[in-house]
């Protein structure tokens, strides 16, 4: 796993349109802003590494600060992405595709990213599926539902890489869930 970087976000309870076979999710803790949106866009602001996210926590105080945006209540998330990546039309995954990963073509910072020195202060929640376009564009896990059909944790994230990447190679995200880049990325709550 590469450090990939970091954002602040909200965790949110489960959207409506995730079905009865996600009612043991307690909160999203997904990657892409579908479901729980960043508290600051470093998209947006043209601040965000190859990977789509924030190289250091000061990266994110900074544009919050900047912004006026109250940040009580937000949560700091540390990201690490596999290093292999998987191009799909949304419909149909080849496993023998992967290949290995390619920078976000957006970015708009170098990658620089601050490696928490901290173990300790970290909590892996799991590993999210990222799509990526231009940008890290989406979870499907939580934005397209397909939690409802897969083991997820209370977090709406897989408890392994190993799962993640079987849940792509078996097409579990096919049937139109997205185009783009597939990959995972580890999750964090840093403490």
């Amino acid at each position: 796993m590469l450090a990939a970087g970091y954002l602040l976000k909200h965790i949110v309870p489960p959207p409506g349109w995730l079905g009865a076979g996600s009612r043991h999710i307690d909160g999203i803790c997904s990657v892409a802003d579908c479901v729980n949106d960043n508290v600051v866009d470093v998209q947006e602001a043209w601040q965000h590494n190859s990977f789509g996210v924030a190289n250091s926590p000061q990266v994110l105080r900074s544009l919050a600060a900047k912004a006026g945006v109250d940040t009580s209540g937000a949560k700091l998330f540390y990201y690490s992405a596999f290093d292999q990546e998987l191009e799909s039309d949304g419909w149909e995954f080849d496993a023998a595709s992967w290949r290995p990963r390619s920078a976000v073509r957006s970015a708009g910072v170098e990658d620089a990213v601050e490696v928490p020195t901290a173990w300790d202060a970290l909590s892996l929640l799991g590993y999210d599926v990222v799509v990526f376009g231009d940008y890290l564009e989406h979870s499907p896990l939580s934005c397209n539902s397909v939690a409802d059909e897969l083991q997820v944790n209370e977090h709406c994230l897989f408890g392994s890489l190993e799962a993640a990447v079987a849940a792509i190679n078996a097409g579990s995200f096919g049937g139109g869930c997205e185009e783009g880049t597939y990959t995972v990325f580890g999750v964090y709550l840093v403490s």
